[in-house]
């Protein structure tokens, strides 16, 4: 069984994901997004209230991310990179930041899968940016 490492991130990165986070959300209006290892490590968080377990949605989530890349293996594609759960209420998007991070986001009809996708993007160039600084 290949228990994953841990990954460390530096206070400085830390702080640095957590503005680029609440950017993105306030940029594509949406209720949370969630920024964590492929392996379930929740590295930033913002939107949730009281009501939403942070935790196990960050589990579930990326245990169904995961599961989504084992059909892209299966059906002879490399990997999904990212993919849209759509509901009648709410809906989520998924998108694989590298080969270590996801980034989760819960939306409405507030606003359209198309921003969130746009915006995703934004985030995630600058997400490896600046995971691959020095310090």
């Amino acid at each position: 069984m290949h228990i994953p490492e841990v990954i460390v991130i530096s206070k400085n990165k830390y702080e640095k994901l957590g503005i680029l986070l609440e950017d993105f959300c306030n940029q594509a209006n949406t209720i949370w997004a969630l920024f964590s290892t492929l392996a379930g490590q929740l590295v930033v968080q913002r939107g949730f209230v009281d009501s939403f377990d942070v935790l196990t949605i960050n589990a579930v989530a990326c245990s169904i991310f995961n599961s989504t890349m084992e059909l892209a293996h299966i059906v002879g594609d490399k990997k999904f990179s990212s993919f849209l759960q759509e509901g009648t209420s709410a809906s989520m998007y998924y998108t694989c930041i590298n080969d270590d991070y996801l980034l989760v986001t819960l939306f409405d009809s507030r606003t359209l899968p198309g921003l969130v996708k746009v915006a995703s993007a934004d985030f995630c160039a600058e997400a490896v940016r600046i995971l691959e600084t020095e310090g």
